[in-house]
């Protein structure tokens, strides 16, 4: 009995000393965070002080805007959406730890902001994949001489005489699609995932128009460049939504690192490989037939990496490689994800798919109606770009970008704090009522001539805007063109049982908008 009362009376006594020392850590921990937020409010005084007069939801200086990111990717831009509408007739601010965002919800404010050339650099989450393997390439970049300079060669890259050349390659890689999906869907129900087929064909068409090689893509993903390319969108992801590994010091501790680390060396080594044997084969050219002109360029598809080595005198090898990654990630994403959600908008809005084809058996009307298109048939094709835009419109492929402030500016009637950052989520105002009637119906007609006169010029910004807005867009659209009107040509495209609804597709951010479990649509064959 006395001995059960010792063990019982040294429990106690233990509970006591363990509480009093929990209650010891956390009186430390509580003083510690107190000291922080003293800190950074102070040496942060006149940031806090001008946030304060920005409207925006409350929350602790150092919490802010942190639980809708630990709600995850999935609900992540939901999230801000909801929040946002809140303040939809203001900009508005939130805290994520010391730092400070703020969200633009007006095409004014926009335009203020993306034509401002003291608001030219992009924000520190953009170092994610400065650090990574875009280097200093045009998207990345953060000094405005560099980039003009550097932004003006690799448009001569994306001339007219260039992409009218690229036509063939497009159609070549679309057909091939379109047999592939063909063949991948299910006997019995046509039900197909599409998703993952389209980006494997965009990444074989941006490889051969920009890096003038074949990937074999779409029979294969297992290429160095296509496999090492998809761990390292991996990293980003994890990195832009778990915030604290933006830090470089916690990022090296992370498991993710070394994965990183593996795939950029091989990507670079593939891309400096190509670039060293594509510069040889130049300089054996130009040695055995002299100087070549545009006319005879002009009879071949021509790479963006040759249009850069012919100018290798005004940019290093190590600059191209910086371009060529940056172009080769820009352009298979967003016109990947561009592709498959137009396809499955038209699966669902039978209406729409009936009015393209209506447009394409009119311009196929004569010779061989199944014909590779010219690039002026793609010009034609209006009803079909409408299309295209509308389905960008409610799927904002690059959700969110953003600016760093360096100095103080005034911006929607505040005066912005120097050290904070303006985001622009494209949502806002492509889902925005009063720029859009009834602005969740799919409308291809918001787009004729005289409804696009009617708006703000910065109320669509899918492809960005101002100083650095996309350089592909005359690209992307002839590829998406291509890709779209070989499948609709070939196929019926239907809803699948899967995804019953456009409001059941399962979205995701990780620095683009990507689907969730794929995207499904039943195909068949037209008679």
């Amino acid at each position: 009995m006395q001995l059960k009362e010792m063990v019982s009376s040294q429990q106690v006594l233990r509970l006591i000393n363990d509480t009093s020392l929990n209650n010891i850590i956390v009186i430390h921990i509580s003083v510690i965070l107190i000291l922080v937020v003293v800190y950074y409010k102070t040496v942060n005084w006149r940031k806090t002080s001008l946030a304060n007069r920005i409207p925006g939801p409350d929350g602790f200086f150092l919490w802010g805007m942190l639980p809708v990111l630990l709600g995850g990717p999935e609900k992540l831009l939901m999230n801000i959406y909801n929040i946002s509408r809140k303040y939809e007739n203001s900009l508005y601010k939130s805290w994520i730890f010391d730092r400070l965002y703020i969200f633009l919800n007006k095409p004014e404010d926009v335009e203020a902001v993306l034509t401002n050339p003291d608001l030219f650099k992009k924000s520190k989450e953009y170092d994610v994949i400065n650090e990574s393997i875009m280097g200093d390439g045009i998207f990345t970049t953060k000094i405005y001489p560099e980039w003009k300079k550097n932004r003006k060669l690799v448009a001569a890259g994306f001339k007219f005489s260039i992409l009218k050349s690229f036509v063939p390659t497009f159609y070549e890689e679309a057909k091939f699609l379109s047999q592939l999906l063909y063949e991948k869907r299910e006997i019995n129900s046509n039900e197909c995932e599409i998703s993952r087929a389209i980006g494997m064909a965009t990444m074989e068409m941006i490889g051969r128009t920009a890096l003038g090689v074949k990937f074999n893509a779409q029979k294969n993903a297992k290429h160095v460049f296509v496999e090492n390319l998809q761990v390292i969108q991996k990293v980003w992801e994890y990195r832009v939504t778990h915030p604290w590994f933006l830090n470089n010091s916690l990022f090296q501790l992370s498991s993710f690192k070394r994965k990183h680390d593996i795939s950029q060396s091989k990507i670079y080594n593939f891309t400096e490989d190509l670039i060293q044997k594509k510069n040889t084969e130049l300089k054996n050219n130009t040695n055995s037939q002299g100087e070549h002109n545009e006319e005879c360029i002009g009879l071949k598809s021509k790479s963006l990496i040759e249009t850069l080595l012919e100018n290798e005198h005004q940019m290093p090898l190590k600059q191209i490689r910086d371009e060529i990654i940056t172009i080769m990630i820009g352009g298979q994403d967003t016109t990947a994800m561009a592709n498959a959600c137009s396809i499955f908008m038209l699966a669902h809005h039978q209406d729409v798919q009936n009015k393209v084809l209506e447009e394409l058996l009119t311009i196929f009307s004569s010779g061989d109606p199944d014909r590779q298109p010219t690039f002026e048939d793609l010009q034609k094709m209006d009803y079909l770009e409408r299309v295209i835009k509308e389905t960008l419109r409610l799927f904002s492929i690059l959700p969110l970008f953003s600016r760093n402030v360096d100095k103080e500016v005034v911006i929607g009637g505040y005066l912005i704090p120097a050290g904070s950052t303006f985001v622009i989520f494209t949502a806002l105002l492509h889902l925005n009522a009063n720029i859009y009637p009834e602005p969740e119906k799919f409308n291809p007609d918001n787009f004729l001539p005289e409804a696009c006169h009617s708006r703000q010029p910065y109320s669509f910004i899918t492809f960005s805007a101002g100083y650095r807005n996309c350089i592909g867009i005359k690209y992307a659209m002839l590829q998406m063109k291509t890709v779209i009107s070989t499948l609709v040509r070939s196929y019926r495209l239907r809803p699948s049982d899967k995804c019953a609804k456009p409001e059941n597709l399962r979205l995701t951010f990780g620095t683009t908008l990507k689907f969730v479990d794929g995207c499904y649509v039943k195909i068949e064959a037209r008679t």
